[in-house]
């Protein structure tokens, strides 16, 4: 019992070590990509349609989207000279963190939840095949 606890303590103290290293940008990233991964499972499973095929290419992607991020951090900082101080590892997570928000309203929207009219629209010219999924 003392062992598991030991470890649970240990991997508890490293989660919060690398979570407080990161920016706030990319905290809220990982978040998004938290609740749009839990709101496509819920809205997949009330339709019926979960898969796991579907969850591991999402999945891929935002670990892709983690690496670009990583890649941006790097950039930054070893070729600083280069970029002239651009903050390009907070930008790509921005970018990033707008896709998730998007994901996650496409998420309620496939799973009946009422959205504004005008959000549904702006959703339509990014996400023509959103209006397959509602059925």
């Amino acid at each position: 019992m003392e062992r598991a606890d030991l470890w649970i303590k240990t991997i508890a103290a490293t989660v919060a070590a690398i979570w407080g290293g990161l920016g706030a940008l990319m905290q809220l990233l990982l978040i998004l990509m938290l609740i749009d991964c839990l709101t496509g499972v819920l809205g997949a499973a009330q339709r019926r349609e979960l898969s796991s095929e579907i969850s591991f290419r999402g999945m891929t992607k935002k670990a892709i989207a983690l690496l670009l991020v990583g890649t941006a951090a790097a950039i930054e900082i070893y070729a600083s000279d280069m970029v002239g101080g651009l903050p390009l590892d907070e930008a790509v997570a921005g970018f990033y963190c707008a896709h998730e928000g998007l994901s996650i309203l496409e998420n309620a929207v496939g799973a009946g939840l009422p959205v504004p009219q005008v959000l549904r629209d702006v959703l339509a010219k990014l996400s023509p095949d959103l209006d397959a999924r509602e059925t």
